[in-house]
């Protein structure tokens, strides 16, 4: 910084001095014609203004080397401003109290003096008398009126800043203690930890992602995946009270809740619910779109309604689930386990139900247009009124006539061959007709 300051500071003064230079000839030509200037000719005003501006320019192209200094000698200046700043406080607030009242006096006398006749222009300083004194006033009085204004501006602007400060400070210390909440022990502290977080995300769209992000991975942490052979209970001895299903934890089933109600905003990627232990939870209406909640163990419970548009469900465990109007659309369940589920109503248009197990499944009147079954087992599922138009259902497991006869398919459902062919005959009474192999012919 010393070779800095050595290299630089001659130029630093022929920059300074020339810009100091060309604002002052820039000025004065841009005055209409002061009368002490009168004299010049217009050749030599016009070559004066334009030698100005171009000393201007290069005193600002010259002059970034000095600005990179200057900041670097105020960053150093200010650093042991501050340190003298706590070793003297009183000192220090009595200076800035002294040098915020010169600011002012400076000000007031250059607005009031030279700046007013300066902006009254040669029609002012032509004027004499009672007459120049009423206009200088008038001007002085424009002057201090922009003034007021821009100090009002420029007050507003700090306030606004200041509240803003503020209220990032108030948000960041709720955070703060609504996460210490978490940890503790007691449930009424996490319960308080995560309503506290939910109020923040309501009021602070900036803070939506993390409380998601928190939330979820308190669910995760409090409720992981139980190994498979723990994920049922065995039968109770004979003449004992059958097995209560199993729950989520109060304060788990709180975070579910807020994650399902959260606020309809953009978020930066989908709520990370994996292998965890969600056992007779209650998400009814829950917004959980795009949600990853692959090998998730849901047996039980109720999804009735929720969104779960564009949600990975590979593996996981649905069953005895109530699924009734859930929005499944384009829901990926490669290998779910959804036997006993209740779908009936869902909306599952385009998903992927590839090898999923379907046993004793409630399909009724499910939408299941376009979807992918490809190696599902549907045995004893129910498919009264099922929307199967284009759906795959080659290589589908125990799927029968009868079923697919309360069903309703079109030309594009894929079947394997010899159950289209079956299905041809029960419609119709007559042997099958040839047709695209694998395709469902109409009725």
């Amino acid at each position: 910084m010393a070779g800095m300051s050595h290299l630089h500071r001659p130029r630093s003064r022929r920059v300074i001095v020339l810009t100091v230079l060309a604002a002052t000839v820039a000025v004065l030509a841009a005055a209409e014609s002061p009368s002490w200037l009168a004299w010049l000719p217009a050749w030599l005003s016009a070559a004066i203004a334009a030698l100005a501006v171009a000393v201007a320019v290069w005193a600002v192209v010259d002059g970034l080397r000095l600005l990179r200094w200057l900041v670097s000698r105020c960053s150093a200046a200010s650093g042991r401003a501050r340190a003298w700043s706590a070793r003297h406080p009183w000192l220090a607030t009595l200076g800035m109290a002294v040098a915020g009242v010169v600011a002012v006096v400076v000000l007031l006398v250059v607005l009031l003096g030279p700046l007013a006749g300066w902006m009254g222009g040669p029609t002012v300083r032509a004027l004499s008398g009672k007459d120049k004194a009423d206009a200088v006033n008038a001007v002085r009085q424009t002057l201090l009126a922009a003034v007021g204004g821009a100090a009002v501006l420029v007050g507003l602007g700090f306030t606004v800043r200041t509240f803003y400060l503020s209220r990032r400070g108030q948000l960041t210390d709720r955070y703060t203690k609504a996460i210490g909440q978490l940890a503790v022990d007691g449930l009424a502290e996490r319960l308080g930890g995560v309503y506290a977080l939910e109020h923040l995300m309501v009021e602070s769209a900036r803070d939506h992602q993390t409380v998601v992000d928190v939330l979820a991975a308190f669910v995760r942490e409090r409720a992981p995946a139980t190994p498979a052979d723990a994920g049922s209970l065995p039968d109770p001895p004979v003449g004992d009270p059958p097995h209560e299903s199993p729950r989520p934890a109060t304060d788990v089933q709180a975070a579910l809740t807020v994650l399902g109600r959260r606020p309809e905003r953009l978020e930066r990627h989908p709520v990370d619910l994996r292998a965890t232990d969600l056992r007779g939870a209650e998400l009814a209406n829950a917004r959980l779109k795009d949600a990853n909640l692959r090998g998730a163990q849901l047996q039980g419970a109720n999804l009735w309604k929720t969104q779960l548009q564009g949600a990975n469900l590979s593996g996981a465990q649905l069953q005895g689930a109530i699924l009734t109007d859930a929005q499944l659309q384009g829901a990926i369940l490669l290998g779910a386990q959804l036997q006993g589920a209740i779908l009936l109503g869902a909306q599952l248009q385009g998903a992927n139900l590839t090898g999923a197990q379907l046993q004793g499944a409630n399909l009724s009147m499910a939408q299941l247009q376009d979807a992918y079954l490809e190696g599902a087992d549907l045995e004893g599922a129910s498919l009264w009124k099922t929307q199967l138009q284009g759906a795959e259902l080659r290589e589908s497991v125990d799927l029968t006539v009868d079923q697919l006869c309360s069903a309703e398919l079109d030309k594009f459902t894929e079947l394997d061959e010899p159950l289209r062919a079956a299905l041809q005959q029960a419609n119709t009474g007559e042997p099958p007709t040839a047709g695209p192999a694998g395709r469902m012919m109409p009725r």
